[in-house]
């Protein structure tokens, strides 16, 4: 069984990751945070940041508790909250803005995560 190591400046232990891939986890993390609306695909992630695929679907997941993917989906929703609250943007526009294809793809998305359909959150914030 592996054993189990603690990292700085996080609150949960690691098992399968090594600590010499951190770093790595980190940039990649770093990447998907400096441009979450492109559709950074894994093995491209994985490239930019110095490390193999494989270790970056685990190593994230284990220190970020989620996956690069469902991060960077976390990102363009919050940020297509802000842009409902802050623009008069169609919410086609905003979709694209924050990297869907489709109206239905974002709705679908945004319906799943916040429990709302962007249409009716908008309205709340402006009640």
């Amino acid at each position: 069984m592996p054993r189990k190591k603690m990292i700085g400046g996080y609150e949960h232990p690691i098992e399968r990751t090594k600590i010499y891939d951190v770093p790595a986890l980190e940039l990649a993390k770093s990447l998907i945070d400096r441009d979450p609306v492109s559709h950074i695909h894994i093995p491209m992630l994985a490239d930019k940041a110095g490390i193999n695929e494989f270790k970056l679907k685990i190593g994230f997941r284990e220190l970020f508790r989620t996956s690069p993917y469902k991060y960077r989906l976390h990102l363009c929703l919050e940020r297509a909250k802000i842009l409902l609250e802050e623009t008069d943007d169609t919410i086609d526009q905003i979709a694209a803005k924050v990297g869907f294809d489709t109206y239905n793809g974002f709705s679908t998305a945004f319906k799943k995560a916040f429990s709302i359909a962007p249409t009716e959150y908008r309205n709340r914030q402006l009640a």
